[in-house]
């Protein structure tokens, strides 16, 4: 009952959740066009003529699908089954859809909540089109979240899970469709030319002032059908304190939500509605942070929030840490590798 319960949560989710975040991207090599910050599509990019960014994007872009109104990025395939961990935003799940506030994590051997509907990940031969194809997603984790958060007031430094994606696929058909339990036995299959998602440092921390690249799916499938990327800076913790006074005066609403430098990290770049959950990249293909929040008011300063990768492993550790034996003993299999 439980678990058909939570189901019928997400599906409703999926029709009234908002997506607080979205947007941008930024690598550390300049792009060669004055379009910094603004968002491009992938076709675009691959099509266009700076090699740096094209060969970026096809490190990274195998990583990064959609999540019901947002993205999801996955993070690494070094657990013990080789399947995708992965990372979105609480709000893309939809707040309604967890059993509880606290944290908590679901024994995917032996409790299914997986779901194939609004999942999908770009094909392992590289194509940039997801078509019908959607792709199994079970969520494995989240953390504490405030009992007076919603999803569109939620901050950075609650607004993250963690999920499990195997090699169950199916194509769209009727409406909802559910996966098997977790498949433990063939490693996830994807499109990840260089192994970013099984080398020894799959993240990093980002550094002030070095340019990244931002990875999401758009709401607005008719501009971005493929999904869409953007260039910006990583800004400094004094950047960022100034920009909240800017938001402030030109009354965004990011303005009003404090910046946490433990958390998160602003920037320059501009996202929109669907983006939330998307990686952004450092210029070696390491996942730096997850995108969940941006400003969107007319005059006010471009920025995209995201929670650092940093702050999301440690999390998870301390989460971990604090399970009986038993416990650990249920959900290390998957995580093993990033913890």
């Amino acid at each position: 009952m439980k678990n058909t319960l939570l189901k019928l949560l997400f599906i409703i989710c999926l029709a009234f959740t908002l997506v607080n975040c979205s947007k941008s991207d930024n690598t550390n090599q300049p792009p060669d066009s004055d379009d910094s910050g603004q968002l491009t599509k992938i076709e675009t990019v691959l099509n266009g003529n700076d090699q740096n960014l094209i060969e970026l994007l096809h490190k990274v872009r195998g990583s990064v699908g959609k999540r019901g109104p947002g993205s999801k990025t996955l993070w690494s395939r070094k657990n013990d089954y080789g399947l995708g961990l992965y990372i979105s935003a609480n709000h893309v799940y939809g707040l309604n859809g967890w059993s509880s506030d606290d944290a908590e994590y679901f024994d995917t051997t032996a409790e299914n909540l997986g779901i194939f509907e609004t999942s999908q990940m770009p094909p392992p031969n590289g194509g940039i089109t997801l078509g019908d194809m959607l792709i199994s997603d079970f969520p494995l984790m989240h953390f504490a979240i405030s009992p007076s958060a919603t999803n569109t007031t939620i901050l950075p430094e609650e607004d993250f899970y963690i999920g499990i994606i195997d090699n169950q696929r199916v194509e769209q058909s009727q409406f909802p469709q559910y996966p098997d339990l977790v498949n433990t036995n063939t490693p996830l299959e994807m499109f990840d030319p260089e192994n970013r998602s099984k080398a020894d440092e799959t993240w990093n921390t980002p550094d002030t002032g070095e340019n990244v690249l931002a990875l999401g799916y758009p709401q607005d499938s008719d501009t971005y059908p493929n999904g869409a990327v953007a260039y910006g800076k990583v800004l400094s913790d004094s950047e960022a304190q100034e920009i909240i006074t800017k938001l402030q005066e030109a009354g965004d609403p990011e303005g009003d939500i404090p910046y946490n430098s433990d958390a998160e990290f602003f920037i320059d770049a501009q996202g929109i509605a669907g983006m939330s959950g998307g990686g952004v990249f450092n210029s070696e293909g390491q996942l730096t942070g997850i995108m969940v929040r941006a400003s969107d008011t007319e005059n006010a300063p471009k920025i995209i929030r995201a929670v650092r990768i940093s702050y999301i492993k440690a999390k998870m550790t301390a989460f971990y840490n604090s399970l009986s034996q038993t416990e650990r003993n249920k959900i290390a299999p998957f995580i093993n590798g990033e913890i």
